[in-house]
């Protein structure tokens, strides 16, 4: 039968059932794996270090466990953990050759950027396939500036997860939805495909982006591009003034489908 705890006995918190002498060799064992881990993780390079694909992290969570255990567990020798760390960034060097001469490794181990955004409308499909939000999107497009969706060119999720835009020039900007977050005051309220707009010009899908003529007697009707009813909003536009600032943002009441 096991026996009783002692409630609150410091012995036992800070040093366990070992020898107060077990302190300085964890503090032996910590230091020498730390200075090897970080000598074969050169071995990465610096691309290794600087992008974090789904399989990078997942060296990096093997990494922790190998190099954790023997700073701590005495019945963990440091032979066994340096060479579960000299394979893991052995292997991780020879797939990082490997897709670089084989296409197919390399979709394999990183995937491959996805398009979220083309010419201002949102690609749906990609978006549920990738399980990103639209919202979350919206946030990256705003931290760099972006008021709508008529200014960006194009939207890639990379492979390391982090989001690529590429903007339009300011006087070659289109149209577009507009990405407040939807607790703002300004945020625009959508008008039921089945009603008349009460607006004429360009609007916007709600939904996608993506742009149809609005006319103060017929409904828009559904989407054409992602078949969605949420309704639509007028679109707005980033104009540039004389005195060459970078734009700003107002109602467009012109329709550029027509011109």
């Amino acid at each position: 039968m096991e026996e009783d705890v002692q409630v609150f006995d410091l012995k036992r918190m800070f040093l366990g059932d070992l020898d107060l002498a077990f302190v300085l060799e964890v503090a032996f064992r910590t230091g020498f794996m730390f200075l090897f881990t970080v000598a074969i993780v050169r071995l990465l390079g610096k691309r290794g270090m600087g992008q974090l694909s789904p399989f990078e992290l997942v060296i990096i969570i093997a990494l922790g466990s190998a190099v954790g255990d023997p700073m701590l567990y005495p019945d963990v020798p440091l032979v066994h953990a340096m060479v579960v760390v000299t394979v893991v960034v052995l292997l991780q060097r020879g797939l990082v050759r490997a897709s670089d001469r084989n296409s197919a490794v390399e979709k394999l181990v990183e995937s491959e950027p996805r398009r979220l955004v083309r010419e201002g409308v949102l690609d749906l499909e990609a978006l549920t396939t990738e399980r990103f939000a639209r919202e979350e999107l919206f946030v990256t497009l705003r931290e760099e500036g972006i008021e709508h969706l008529g200014q960006v060119k194009r939207a890639y999720l990379e492979p390391s997860g982090r989001v690529s835009v590429w903007m339009y020039q300011p006087d070659d900007a289109l149209p577009g939805l507009p990405i407040l977050p939807a607790n703002d005051p300004e945020f625009p309220q959508p008008t039921d495909c089945s009603i008349v707009p009460p607006f004429e010009g360009t609007a916007a899908c709600c939904a996608c982006g993506q742009l149809a003529e609005a006319k103060l007697d017929t409904p828009i009707g559904e989407c054409p591009a992602c078949k969605d009813s949420i309704g639509w909003t007028e679109a707005v536009e980033t104009s540039s003034d004389s005195s060459g600032s970078t734009g700003r943002t107002r109602r467009r009441r012109r329709n550029p489908l027509t011109q």
